[in-house]
């Protein structure tokens, strides 16, 4: 047995699926598309899980462990890996990573890991892609409005993004917690649970800018390109359309439907865009 199959089988032992309920909601369901969680409560078929992403997992699960030695060391570490009480709603399940103390005030921090790329800063220092990430958000959200802080004072929750291959720094950032409009997405998701096994529709397709911001694509949510089930349990169609240059200006094609791309941009904040429209 090769090195690599040895590594391998190791951590195919240490992350054997425990016995769950299969009808069970977690918090990293919030902000997921709903059909994809419907689809993971009915047992469907799934690609299999390849070595590298155990390993990818191995990684970020010691980049997290490795945080919490530090803030333990530091004197900073209360809490690693707490379960979250979701007492007012049936079969919801929680875990967040850590909760620290600073200063006397307690904190929620998520550890999110991510390729060095995603990472990446512009000449400015500013990240290239948008962070926090919106489902992330949704989770430390709900950990924070459902964590006992005992009457201790709160500071925000914390996100922390690390580069699993090392090459850009960290990115650390405090959201503002708002638990009124994610309440709503938890509640849609009670509504698939209780409607199985009805699945809910696939996901639309979306606009994205490619080819360095110069061309305006229709296409399937980037959910569907990662989707454990596409192919196999779902079969989204990921054609792809071009509905535009903005080089030097806006050139639409004729399968552009500017009233789309309208509330696309007004929803990214592109000004550019909605001034040439």
């Amino acid at each position: 047995m090769s090195l690599f199959e040895t590594y391998d089988d190791y951590l195919q032992s240490m992350s054997i699926d425990k016995e769950r309920d299969p009808h069970r909601l977690f918090v990293t369901d919030v902000g997921a598309c709903p059909r994809k969680v419907a689809l993971r409560l009915l047992g469907h078929e799934r690609k299999p899980i390849l070595p590298q992403q155990r390993m990818m997992w191995d990684l970020a699960e010691y980049i997290e462990e490795t945080l919490m030695k530090a803030l333990d060391a530091a004197g900073e570490l209360l809490e690693y890996q707490a379960p979250i009480d979701i007492s007012d709603r049936e079969n919801w399940g929680g875990r967040l990573d850590i909760v620290r103390s600073v200063d006397g005030n307690v904190q929620i921090v998520e550890v999110k890991t991510e390729r060095s790329n995603a990472l990446a800063r512009d000449k400015n220092g500013d990240l290239k892609k948008k962070h926090p990430k919106q489902n992330h958000v949704y989770q430390a959200t709900i950990y924070d409005h459902y964590y006992d802080y005992e009457d201790c004072a709160a500071l925000p929750p914390a996100l922390w993004y690390a580069a699993r291959g090392g090459s850009n720094p960290p990115y650390e950032c405090e959201i503002v917690p708002d638990f009124a409009p994610i309440k709503f997405l938890m509640d849609e998701l009670d509504e698939v649970r209780a409607a199985l096994p009805e699945v809910p529709p696939m996901l639309p397709k979306t606009l994205k800018l490619v080819s360095y911001g110069k061309t305006l694509k229709y296409v399937a949510p980037w959910d569907c390109g990662y989707c454990d089930y596409a192919g196999l349990s779902c079969f989204p169609d990921m054609s792809e359309e071009t509905w535009g240059s903005l080089d030097g200006g806006w050139h639409p094609t004729d399968k552009a439907k500017l009233g789309l791309v309208s509330q696309w941009a007004a929803r990214e904040g592109h000004e550019a865009l909605l001034a040439a429209l």
